[in-house]
Parts: C-alpha cells; sequence; structure tokens
C-alpha cells in the first residue's frame, strides 16, 4: 500500500485511545508526550500497562467504546478486537474526519505507526506501509545499534548553530558543514574540546558549546 511519511504535530490536538492493552497504552504514551490531550476508552487495563499522570492532558474513561467518543478528535488509535465494534469505530472517525489506526487491521487504517528511534529530538521512523511491522521493528533495532545518544546531542546543537546564525548568507553552507562533520563521533568520545574547536572553525567564535547553552553528557 502507498503511503507518505509524516511528522505529526499534536500538541493542544485532541487524541482518542480505544483499549487497555500493552499496545493503546504505548499509544497513549506516544501521543501524550508529542502534547497532546489524550482520552484513553477502556473498561480493563491489562497488568503490564503504564499509563501516563491523570491531569489536564491525559483521562482514563473507564468503560467501552461508544458512539461520540471521536468528537472532536484529530487522530484515534484503536486496539480491539471484536471486528464489529472496530467496523462502528472506522465509521465514526470517517464521519467525523478523525485519522484512524487500528492495531492489526490495515484495511481499517488511515495511516500506519511506524517503528521509531529517539535520540532526543531526532526521530528516525521505518514503515512498511501496513506490509510487515515485524520487519519494520527489525529495522529500528538495527539503527539502534547504529545511531547513538551522540546524535541526539548534535542535534541539539545544530538546532542551536542555526538560531545563532540564522542572519548569515552563508548558514545553510555552515549546517552542512556541521552536519556532515565527524561531531558524532567527537561526542561519543567526550571530547568536547575538539567539538568547541570543530564548531569555532566552521561556524565561528560564537558558537561553542558554553555560548550555544549546551552542556552534553559523557559518552553524548
Amino acid at each position: 500500500m502507498g503511503t507518505h511519511p509524516v511528522f505529526l504535530c499534536l500538541a493542544g490536538r485532541r487524541c482518542v485511545v480505544l483499549g487497555g492493552d500493552a499496545a493503546a497504552a504505548a499509544k497513549a504514551r506516544a501521543c501524550h508526550e508529542a502534547g497532546a490531550t489524550v482520552t484513553l476508552v477502556a473498561e480493563t487495563l491489562a497488568p503490564e500497562v503504564r499509563l501516563p499522570e491523570p491531569g489536564e492532558r491525559f483521562v482514563h474513561e473507564v468503560r467501552a467504546y461508544r458512539a461520540g467518543d471521536l468528537t472532536g478528535a484529530f487522530l484515534s488509535y484503536a486496539s480491539l478486537a471484536d471486528p464489529a465494534i472496530v467496523a462502528r469505530v472506522r465509521a465514526e472517525a470517517e464521519r467525523e474526519h478523525v485519522l484512524l489506526n487500528v492495531v492489526d487491521r490495515p484495511e481499517a487504517c488511515d495511516f500506519f505507526a511506524a517503528g521509531v528511534v529517539r535520540r532526543g529530538a531526532l526521530q528516525i521512523a521505518v514503515g512498511t506501509g501496513g506490509t510487515s511491522p515485524a520487519a519494520a521493528a527489525h529495522v529500528r533495532r538495527r539503527l539502534e545499534m547504529l545511531v547513538g545518544p551522540e546524535y541526539g546531542t548534535m542535534t541539539e546543537i545544530l538546532g542551536q548553530v542555526r538560531r545563532a546564525i540564522a542572519s548569515r548568507p552563508d548558514r545553510h553552507d555552515v549546517l552542512r558543514a556541521l552536519a556532515e562533520s565527524p561531531m558524532p563521533e567527537l561526542l561519543r568520545q567526550a571530547d568536547l574540546g575538539a567539538v568547541d574547536r570543530l564548531l569555532v572553525r566552521i561556524a565561528g567564535e560564537g558558537c561553542t558549546l558554553e555560548r550555544l547553552g549546551i552542556a552534553p553528557v559523557a559518552g553524548a
């Protein structure tokens, strides 16, 4: 199935998760961490479930799905076993123009959740268009071994440099040079002096770690 990979901005948007298993809980946490206001609807929760703390942006409705639950939602995840209920949820999502993902039911999905490697602000998403979540998970695990926490720190540094040199005409060349530099390896070795020298050489005196407000931890 043809898909278009994107990263959704969920801050301040309403997301609804239907189901009480580990898959549903993971979706609820992911939406909450992205800044969404999340409602989880589930009569029971699996023993291993870990949910966000209840508050202004997270509510657990202890009951079964009912018509109207998706009203006003931007996005919804459902982990449901009953095909009849899935059909009702699918129909409501279409009426309410809600993006819907039903776990293990690709035919009922508007989008597919990717396998994601997170390194700070850096996110690498792996998708198969719903064909093989197992293959996506395998590739994600391989990427986790290749892309360490130093890449998250590098992303933070480049973001701060981008702001610091926003008015310079050569900013694109500077950022490209830094992105292609040995910075990840220097960060992995915790050689912060070498990182500073690299930054000064490519971006200028105003772009040391201290002046950028960045304090990397060892190995990252």
